[in-house]
């Protein structure tokens, strides 16, 4: 009886916990999947497990299979935790690619050979079997099966020690909890035998890691709305300088007037200055035709400085949609000095592509320039990173979009940018 109240308290707690991600506006869109995916994995698990304690020792080949499969996979979904708790710790402490770390592959082969483990067992009695009154046993073997999740919650806390400086004290927090609480649970049921505290552990240690997520995210939300605001002020304020500017421009433009390529210079730098003056000042999301309007101001500036050694692709399918404003421009801007320049005849072609998806628009950026290898991209200025990052948390911030670079040596370079149609507005 007592099972049947853990495993049912386990479900409550995890649909709970599904119902509040779902109905989220502050997650981020990577720790959105995986809280989705941990609540999704938590349900059936607690199901499982309440199955096999539905038809434990009812007697007959039908019960005992049902019992057998819902201890396999009770088992395997509970194993299946704890490498995705590995992706999320190392995605917040700033890992793009998880699949690139060492330890994170470590904790994928154990993962297979408990997988392994729990396949053997079904077809021998030497890590656990269920006897003919469908009563569950433990073979000789049973401690390995133990070990395999014991050593991968061993290197998380590893991962979790190493990325501490990376991980803010509430996300410090929120894993330490899914790690230490499930692992208690585990000690207690191995010296309690046959009461599933796991399912209980592991329901409440991730609905308690949600709500510290939650918490972080939700302060930098309201941290970045409230340097949106100041910088919005500050461009506001700034504007009492640009007439000075643009009068400055104005005059050195009369002056030019037996130079026309100079003069001409000056009137589309001028341009380009108030137009990105006046989509600042407005509302963070701006029109797409505005930002190409801005775009190709400044490839009209590069034009009359490289001339015919610049070539300019363009396939825009589509165009009704926002962005945030001046997030194009530093894509394109590199693709001009570091693809097309940093070809040795310094010639060369920027595309700018445009797609309607089902779920989202995409907007890409490519040239044909050199390219370089993805962990050699130190090799640019701090300028240039100071400006993609920029760029990568003014969508994520202003429309849970993201930015994604794809670069080979020798291949060129791709800055596509994804923004969800359902953040849109």
């Amino acid at each position: 009886m007592i099972n049947y109240v853990i495993d049912l308290t386990g479900l409550i707690i995890s649909i709970l916990g599904l119902i509040l991600v779902l109905r989220s506006r502050i997650l981020e869109k990577r720790s959105f999947r995986y809280f989705l995916w941990i609540f999704v994995i938590l349900i059936a698990y607690a199901v499982t497990d309440l199955i096999s304690w539905l038809t434990y020792e009812e007697v007959g080949k039908g019960w005992m299979l049902a019992s057998k499969i819902g201890l396999f996979l009770e088992s395997a979904l509970s194993g299946a935790l704890i490498p995705l708790l590995s992706g999320f710790l190392l995605y917040s402490a700033g890992e793009e690619n998880v699949f690139r770390n060492r330890v994170f592959h470590m904790i994928l082969v154990l993962f297979v050979l408990y997988l392994g483990f729990l396949t053997y067992a079904q077809f021998s009695t030497a890590i656990y079997y269920y006897d003919e009154l469908n009563i569950y046993h433990r073979g000789p073997w049973y401690p390995v099966l133990l070990i395999l999740p014991i050593l991968m919650s061993v290197l998380n806390i590893g991962l979790l020690w190493t990325r501490r400086g990376r991980l803010t004290r509430e996300k410090k927090a929120a894993f330490a909890s899914f790690i230490l609480i499930p692992g208690i649970s585990m000690l207690i049921q191995i010296l309690f035998y046959g009461v599933s505290f796991i399912v209980l552990g592991a329901s409440i240690a991730a609905f308690i890691m949600l709500t510290y997520v939650m918490n972080d995210q939700t302060k930098r939300y309201y941290v970045q709305q409230v340097e949106n605001s100041k910088l919005r002020t500050e461009i506001l304020l700034s504007q009492i300088q640009p007439h000075f500017l643009f009068n400055t421009l104005g005059t050195i433009s009369h002056l030019c007037a037996d130079a026309p390529e100079a003069k001409k210079a000056i009137g589309l730098f001028s341009r380009y200055l108030r137009g990105n003056i006046e989509v600042l000042s407005k509302e963070m999301l701006i029109s797409f035709d505005k930002e190409i309007e801005h775009v190709q101001m400044y490839l009209d500036l590069e034009k009359l400085r490289f001339g015919d050694s610049l070539r300019i692709s363009w396939d825009l399918s589509c165009t009704d949609f926002l962005i945030p404003s001046l997030t194009l421009q530093p894509l394109v801007e590199n693709a001009v000095r570091y693809g097309v320049r940093g070809n040795p005849d310094g010639c060369g072609t920027v595309k700018i592509r445009s797609v309607d998806c089902p779920d989202h628009y995409e907007i890409s950026v490519s040239d044909d320039g050199p390219g370089f290898p993805p962990e050699d991209a130190q090799r640019f200025d701090e300028r240039v990173h100071i400006g993609i990052d920029n760029v990568k948390e003014r969508l994520q911030a202003i429309c849970n979009g993201e930015l994604r670079i794809q670069t080979a040596p020798g291949q060129g370079t791709r800055a596509t940018i994804i923004l969800p149609k359902e953040r849109e507005a």
